[in-house]
């Protein structure tokens, strides 16, 4: 038989019974690759005692029945599957803000949500975890200036602190009303409060706010109070300050040939300078060139005139009106080039109708302000009619003020910016009541989407109307101007947001003797408000 024994039929059928289980087992966890080779290891089979069965011992010589493989439980240890924890859903965080400051909540919390969210409530309702208080008492958010409001004809002009205090605590309040400054209306008028007005940065009467949160939340709120500030960091203003007449001939003009620069507006010129935009009525010619024109009164002042301006503190002046075209179209090309040279920008004339009618846009704050200018005055008591200065498509000249002409203008540039104002030259002479082609040309100009309508020519004040959501000032008066007639005059401001027109005040100044334009006396001021405030009412 050879050197061992020969296998039973019954050994090779254990052999190949064992050696397939082993197979099975091995394929099942996913040994298929070569021993000594990393696997990976399957969480799907798992053999457990009742798939693995032992060989009984090999069977003798005497044996007479084949061995058969009999299961026997071999006891195996499975560990315990322990689950992952996982973090628990908080509710949101309560948040209790004034009914007036939701939108702007919910634009902040869309911008910054946190881990747990926030839930809006009305200050009214019950206990929040975080409140918006009005106050500083918390996590500042910021502090504004609080207006105390009359309506703007109303004679009282300030107050002191004590009596402002007062009205805020209720105990003094008469036809007072409070008003965020960011609230105001044209046709309210913030009263002034120890002399300061609320843009001040001194003004003293601040309304805060404030989120109150628990020592837990603090974090999470001083987030949601970053996005709040940022989000009224967005809020642009712009203090515009206009005048009337400006005339820089005859006794100004002298001056200015002597070679001082300052001099027609030494006595108000830090008035001027102050706002962050200043506009103006230029009454003349300018320049050294030209041929007078045949008319009852001609006015050129000296080409010095123009760095007098920007010295002054002045922006952008109009040149339409019954005397830009004084000494011809030369003096006019040559008196905006010295306007330009010193940086200042015009509206209202132009080498074609084209430039007359072109919007003058400036970015201020971050606001964009557009501005036109036009003249529409009636023919002069001896014939000259200044409609014969209107620029064509290929002659220099003015921009003639047909209502449907200013209206087109607005609509086109209306998209162009936030806020447009309309420079507009008419009306008649000496006459308090604004003339009905000079209304029409204004409301037009505010029914097309202007926010703001300046007027001049009448030499006087005028009234102001609040007209379809714009502002109409119908007459500015004369403002540096040596001329016979009343010499009250103001200094107009206007606050200008996105929404137009925000607030409107006035200076009261008085033409010196020469055209030398000053700040009033305590009486003269008094009596000049009440002028403005009359013919206001008539509107």
């Amino acid at each position: 038989m050879g050197r061992g024994r020969t296998r039973t039929n019954a050994e090779t059928v254990y052999w190949l019974l064992v050696t397939g289980y082993w197979l099975l087992v091995l394929a099942g966890c996913g040994a298929d690759a070569l021993p000594g080779a990393e696997t990976a290891v399957s969480p799907t089979l798992i053999p457990t005692a009742q798939m693995v069965p032992t060989a009984t011992p090999m069977p003798t010589a005497t044996a007479t029945l084949p061995p058969t493989a009999v299961p026997t439980q071999v006891p195996t240890t499975m560990p315990t599957i322990t689950p992952v924890p996982t973090a628990t859903d908080l509710p949101p965080i309560t948040l209790a803000v004034p009914q007036e400051w939701v939108e702007r909540v919910q634009t902040a919390i869309s911008h910054h949500p946190g881990q747990r969210g926030w839930q809006i409530m009305t200050a009214a309702e019950a206990q929040a975890e975080v409140r918006l208080v009005n106050d500083d008492s918390g996590i500042l958010l910021w502090r504004e200036p609080l207006a105390l409001a009359v309506p703007f004809t109303a004679p009282v002009e300030g107050v002191d602190l004590a009596k402002a205090q007062a009205i805020v605590a209720g105990t003094d309040q008469g036809d007072i009303t409070l008003r965020l400054w960011r609230d105001m209306v044209p046709q309210l008028r913030a009263l002034r409060v120890n002399g300061r007005f609320p843009p001040d940065l001194d003004y003293p009467l601040q309304a805060s706010w404030s989120l109150l949160a628990p020592p837990e939340l603090a974090d999470t709120a001083e987030q949601l109070a970053a996005e709040l500030r940022a989000g009224r960091e967005n809020e642009p203003l712009v203090w515009l300050t206009a005048v009337g007449d400006i005339m820089l001939d005859r006794s100004l003009g002298y001056y200015l040939n002597l070679g001082n620069l300052a001099y027609p507006f030494a006595d108000i010129a830090d008035e001027l300078k102050q706002a962050d935009y200043t506009v103006g009525n230029m009454e003349s010619a300018l320049g050294s060139v030209g041929e007078r024109a045949s008319k009852s009164y001609t006015f050129r002042a000296p080409p010095q005139a123009a760095e007098a301006l920007a010295l002054a503190g002045f922006d952008l002046l109009t040149l339409a009106n019954n005397h830009g075209m004084d000494f011809g179209p030369e003096a006019l090309a040559q008196g905006l080039g010295l306007l330009h040279a010193q940086g200042l920008a015009t509206v209202g004339a132009g080498a074609n109708a084209t430039t007359a009618r072109q919007p003058h846009l400036a970015t201020v704050n971050g606001l964009t302000l557009a501005f036109l200018g036009y003249v529409n005055v009636p023919v002069e008591a001896r014939g000259f009619d200044t409609a014969t200065w209107t620029a064509t498509e290929t002659a220099p000249g003015l921009a003639w003020g047909y209502p449907e002409v200013i209206a087109a203008d607005v609509t086109a540039v209306r998209s162009q910016a936030d806020v447009v104002i309309v420079l507009l030259h008419s009306g008649y002479e000496y006459q308090e009541n604004p003339s009905p082609p000079q209304v029409a040309a204004a409301k037009a100009a505010i029914d097309a989407g202007a926010d703001l309508v300046i007027g001049h020519h009448a030499h006087i004040l005028q009234g102001v109307e609040f007209y379809n959501g714009g502002v109409i000032a119908y007459g500015l008066g004369n403002f540096a101007f040596e001329i016979d007639g009343s010499p009250e005059t103001a200094v107009f401001h206007f606050w200008l947001d996105k929404n137009g027109v925000r607030q409107l005040a006035f200076t009261p100044a008085v033409i010196q003797f020469g055209g030398q334009p000053r700040l009033a006396t305590a009486p003269e001021a008094f009596a000049i408000r009440q002028q403005i405030y009359r013919l206001t009412d008539r509107q």
